[in-house]
């Protein structure tokens, strides 16, 4: 019965870090699109702080309005390391 209890307790501690990495972290972004391109999945969003973010996204993305060249947008997205930052959802002011 003990090693079961130990053998159970040791393959909750190795399944933590599988239910911390799905839970990623989450930033937002608040600027103008200043591209977009369909064919790539991607955009860049000049931020209110001036810097320039580029964003891609996938079919799990969830858009609220239309994303074009001008469209002031908040951007809630996952910044992937040495690699693009995932639009979860996008939203497009008016």
């Amino acid at each position: 019965m003990k090693k079961s209890a130990t053998a159970l307790s040791a393959l909750l501690f190795a399944a933590v870090p599988l239910v911390a990495a799905a839970a990623e972290k989450t930033v937002t972004a608040n600027g103008v699109v200043e591209s977009y391109s369909a064919v790539e999945h991607a955009f860049s969003v000049k931020t209110d702080t001036g810097a320039t973010v580029r964003f891609v996204w996938t079919k799990e993305t969830k858009f609220n309005g239309v994303v074009a060249n001008g469209a002031r947008v908040t951007v809630r997205y996952t910044p992937q390391p040495g690699g693009p930052n995932v639009a979860q959802t996008v939203g497009v002011l008016k």
